[in-house]
Formats: structure tokens, sequence, C-alpha cells
């Protein structure tokens, strides 16, 4: 199911919210809104003025903190575990920022690892972020993300960054410049610089003698006049600023290399001579950021209506910012992370139970006639081998395992077979009726009427057609293996007839 995320850019001048629809084919732009901070009396006023509708309060809430309230320190340590980087890194702070670590948030993200780990650390005090929760709390939102401005617009811009080189942010707001230089593996460095878009419409307003808002015009429309000398030796301050933040930066060792390519965003780009000036002064390329230009960003007719994506990039950025761990910095955990998380989706959860619970029984059902199917079959099979047991041994009158008492049936009939009753000779009754069988020449005329063994000795009784044959009988099976003696027992005539009975005793 589609969920809705609102991101939200509070700015010194105007809060800036962006909705989006998050799908699996991408994201879809529903709804912006632009609230002026002034004009509505502050920004908890402004931020009332935008949640007064409701048209934004069922939607996740990703917002991000100013960078002028962040302590930036870049910092090694001699170990990779995350677990221990998390545990130590607070302590590593403390005498580098100017407030004890118990009165700060911490997050970080890591440059680079080999046996060491190079990380890049942001501090904020807990106040900075406990405004703003408590501004939220007010309007009934909740911030499940509070990232640092700039970040997210970064963030996004790796997604499609193909330059193997560094590369720089400049997001300049009205009074601020928010500076990230980053690379393919993450964000090198964030850098605040005393520069903004209000600079050139005051310079503007004086050179030309006219209010602030139709500076503000003429700013966005480049039509400066007079006015442009004195903008381009203010511009011509703020990026020898900036080279000089980049030059300490490499000197320290924090850059590996200048940036390749400069990006634009914020209200203070609208000056479109800013972009010229830029790239003459770096001799560097100069990129305007949409980030609503990209594939997977789509836009309904009627937010696209008043769409500025220099004003815009920031809130889109971070209503699409990824939301697993390591997409960027979060300050929202702890005592000021969401406290009501799940209550937004009660109505999906409620939905998402029913059809769970409809799986589960059809689940229960499906396992329940397997059961069945499997205990008739079992009680089959039972059946038939009780059928089985009484017609091999109809003499049991006591079936209590069938399976069990036929394994003993046959194991008493092997050594029934086998002649081991108690003896222990290891001949077998087969063996001696094959030697028998073996000895006696077929000529010879002997009919066996009775067959004895006891484990030691064989016992036959027979009859032959005279006494000679008798004689021959008892010589031929005395020249078997198995055979110690052969003894003639008796010899008689049979009555009423001529034929010869016999006794033998085989011992073994």
């Amino acid at each position: 199911m589609p969920e809705k995320i609102l991101g939200l850019d509070i700015g010194r001048d105007s809060i800036k919210a962006v909705q989006v629809m998050a799908g699996l084919r991408g994201y879809e732009v529903t709804r912006i809104d632009l609230v002026n901070i002034d004009k509505e009396g502050g920004t908890e006023e402004a931020l009332k003025k935008l949640f007064e509708s409701g048209i934004f309060t069922d939607s996740i809430c990703i917002t991000a903190l100013p960078a002028k309230d962040f302590f930036f320190r870049n910092i090694r340590l001699p170990f990779k575990d995350k677990r221990k980087i998390s545990q130590t890194i607070a302590y590593e702070l403390e005498p580098l920022i100017p407030c004890p670590a118990d009165d700060v948030l911490i997050d970080y993200v890591i440059t680079d690892q080999t046996d060491q780990t190079d990380i890049f650390s942001a501090a904020v005090a807990k106040s900075a972020a406990g405004d703003l929760i408590k501004y939220l709390k007010k309007c009934n939102v909740e911030a499940s993300i509070m990232d640092i401005d700039a970040v997210p617009v970064v963030s996004r811009l790796l997604t499609s960054y193909t330059d193997t080189g560094c590369g720089l942010l400049l997001d300049i707001g009205d009074r601020d410049t928010t500076g990230v230089i980053f690379d393919k593996s993450g964000i090198l460095h964030i850098r605040r610089f005393p520069f903004g878009g209000e600079k050139i419409t005051k310079a503007i307003a004086k050179a030309l003698k006219i209010e602030f808002s139709k500076a503000e015009k003429k700013k966005r429309t480049g039509d400066t006049g007079e006015a442009g000398e004195e903008i381009s030796a203010m511009c011509g301050r703020f990026f020898s600023e900036v080279k000089n933040t980049l030059q300490s930066l490499s000197l320290k060792g924090h850059l590996k290399e200048d940036p390749a390519k400069f990006f634009l965003t914020g209200g203070g780009a609208l000056y479109p001579p800013l972009q010229k000036k830029m790239e003459t002064f770096f001799s560097l390329p100069i990129e305007m950021v949409d980030i609503s230009a990209a594939d997977n960003i789509v836009m309904e007719k009627e937010a696209g209506k008043d769409w500025n994506p220099m004003l815009m990039n920031q809130a889109l950025a971070l209503a699409i910012r990824e939301t697993k761990k390591n997409a960027g910095f979060n300050f929202a955990r702890g005592e000021f992370g969401p406290k009501r998380k799940y209550e937004k989706f009660r109505k999906d959860f409620r939905w998402a139970a029913a059809i769970v619970s409809i799986i589960l029984c059809a689940f229960g059902i499906d396992l329940y006639i397997d059961y069945h199917y499997d205990r008739a079959h079992l009680n089959k099979l039972k059946h038939e081998i009780t059928d089985v047991f009484k017609k091999t041994c109809p003499e049991v009158t006591r079936i209590v395992d069938p399976i069990q008492q036929l394994k003993v049936r046959i194991a008493e009939a092997r050594n029934s077979s086998s002649g081991l009753n108690g003896a222990g000779s290891g001949i077998r009754t087969l063996d001696i009726i094959k030697d028998i069988s073996r000895l006696v020449p077929e000529s010879t005329d002997f009919l066996i009427t009775s067959f004895t063994f006891d484990g030691a000795a064989v016992k036959i009784k027979g009859e032959t057609d005279n006494f000679n044959s008798v004689d021959n009988i008892k010589n031929s099976l005395g020249k078997s293996n198995y055979f110690k003696n052969v003894t003639i027992s008796s010899a008689t005539l049979i009555k009423k007839g001529t034929r010869v009975g016999v006794d033998l005793r085989i011992e073994l």
C-alpha cells in the first residue's frame, strides 16, 4: 500500500512542505506548500498554519535542522568496529566542542576505513532539537527523521553522481549558505558560510533606492542595473571564502582533492548571474539542481503549477530520503525519537491484521484437512498390517503391537532354521539337508520319512531297497565335512514288503 511522506524544510524565512506518495515504481508529488514565517508571526505559528488543514498530518514526517546549529569535526579512531565507535565518539568529541557531551546529540558518517576509521561527526545542542520537536508536537506531528539541511539533497545527488572526484553543493539560503563536500563514497565535510540571497537583495535595494520586495523581484529576473558592481564584489568575497575553506581542508588532510564540479540550490541561487560569476571565478562547471527531474519522480498537475526547484529541492529530497541506517544523519533518536511511531499506520495495521488472520485461518484449515487425511491413511495401514499378522500367525490371539510381534516371530523362525537351539554350532538345517542330498548318489533309492536336528546331532528315519544300499548311504554321508560320526541305529525289513527301514544317527 502506498504511504504518504512529508518532507518539511524549515528555513529562517519560510517553511517548505512537499508530500509524496511512495510506491513500488517511485514517488508521486501530490501536494506542496510554502508558508512565510515572518508573515505568520514566527516558526511555531507558521507550522500551525501549515498543519491546520489536516492535509499533512497523516504523513510520515522527515525534516532537518539548520547547519548553523551544528558543530562539525573530523576525527580518526584506531579501530573499525561500529559498536566501539558509537560508544567512544562522545568522549573523543567532548574536548573538541564548546559544550558537555551530555548536552548534545551526536551522529556521524564514516569517510574512510582501513585499519583505522576516519569519521565526519556532527553534534547539535539538545535544546535545538527539543524546540523543533516541541513545535511539531503542538501540531500533533512527530518527526521520524531529523537530518541536517542540504545533506538530503547531496544524498539524492549521489544516486546519479558519475564523477570520480569530489563535488560541492552550495545551498544558498536567505542569510546562510550550507556547503557540503562529497564524493562517490558519501559526505566528506559540511561548512556554513555567512552569505545568502538577502545580502544581494539589500545591495540591489540600496543601489537602486527601491523597496526590499521590488529588489527581490529584480534579483530573480537578473535586472540589477547599477547594483551589478556591488553585487559582484559581495559574491567575490563569498567565492574567496569558499576557496579558502577548500584549501584549509586540503592542508589539514580532510580533503584529498579539490571539487571537480559545483552544484547550486536554495532560494539565494535564484539570482541568474550568480551561476556565471561562480563559473568564471572557479573555472569549473556549475549545475543548478532539480531533484524533481529524476525518472522515478512524477508530479501531479496541481503540484507542478507552483513548483520552483531552487526553493523546493530540500523539502523534496527529505520526502524521498532513504530511511535505512547510514543513509545520512538522524537526530530523531532516544528522547527525541517518535513516540507514536505506529499510530499513523493503525488503519493499515488493522487491514494487515485482518489479511493475516484470513491467511492463518486458511492455513489452519488446510493443515487440519491434511492431518485428517493422513490420520485416515495411517488407520488404514494399521488395519492392513493387523490383517497380514493374523493371516501369518493365526495362532496368536492377543495382538498388542503387530509389527514388533511379527519381528519376534521372524527372528524365532530364523533361529529355528539355523538349528541354533542353544548349541551354537552355527550350522544351518538347510546346509545339512543340502549336504545329504549332494552326498547320497542319485542311483540310490533312499526315502527320508523323518528328520530331527537338535543342534548337536541329526536323526534320520527312512527306507531303501536293500541292505547294501544302507551301507552305501552310511559311507556316502561319512564323507561330509559337517559330520563327525554316522551310525546305523537299526536296519530292518519292513513288514509286508521287500524294502528295508533304516535309522541313522549323525553327530556333527
